[in-house]
């Protein structure tokens, strides 16, 4: 038994533009602000790609005002990975570019690589252990004498990024508990 779930180019960027802006917190006084989304492309085999104006204001990278960019290139990887031995639906935020008004590229690559290393320390991703939400046990009626419940639980996820769409699949196993004679 499986289950598959499409989400289309239009649904996740139809999500996106309701969390700008968004605001991320960096370090102990950073922020790191997305506006709303100009471009929003899926990557195939990568991810949701989201080009959008944002603004920096980090005091670790010496500058103390907000630094404006035209154009941060934001990279959501949606990958299942079980680290505690359940799996889990992860979308890994990593910032692919920015450009930063008035600053010369080798700035640009620093401010992109010090940032991705602040949102590596502090994991912010979105997760969903699936496998807790959708495992469930259904209690059988009295009525059946030989059978108690029948459990439903996941046996493994899969994804997978096209152009149109991401695509999660999940297999399910069943198990019929008996009844007591």
């Amino acid at each position: 038994m499986w289950l598959e779930a499409v989400l289309s180019r239009d649904d996740l960027e139809r999500v996106l533009r309701q969390f700008a802006p968004a605001v991320i917190r960096l370090g102990d006084a950073g922020t790191l602000t997305l506006e709303e989304p100009t471009e929003v492309a899926l990557v195939p085999e990568r991810g949701l790609r989201v080009v959008c104006p944002a603004k920096l204001h980090w005091p670790v990278l010496g500058i103390g005002v907000p630094v404006a960019m035209r154009a941060l290139v934001v990279v959501l990887s949606p990958v299942v990975e079980a680290p505690d031995g359940t799996e889990a639906l992860v979308f890994k935020l990593h910032i692919e570019h920015v450009d930063v008004t008035l600053l010369p590229q080798f700035i640009d690559d620093k401010v992109t690589a010090r940032v991705n290393e602040e949102l590596a320390r502090k994991h912010l991703e979105l997760s969903w252990r699936y496998p807790v939400t959708l495992g469930h046990d259904f209690a059988l009626p009295d009525s059946l004498a030989s059978a108690a419940s029948i459990g439903l639980r996941v046996a493994a996820g899969t994804i997978r990024v096209t152009e149109h769409a991401v695509r999660f699949a999940i297999t399910f196993a069943t198990q019929v508990a008996r009844r007591a004679p």
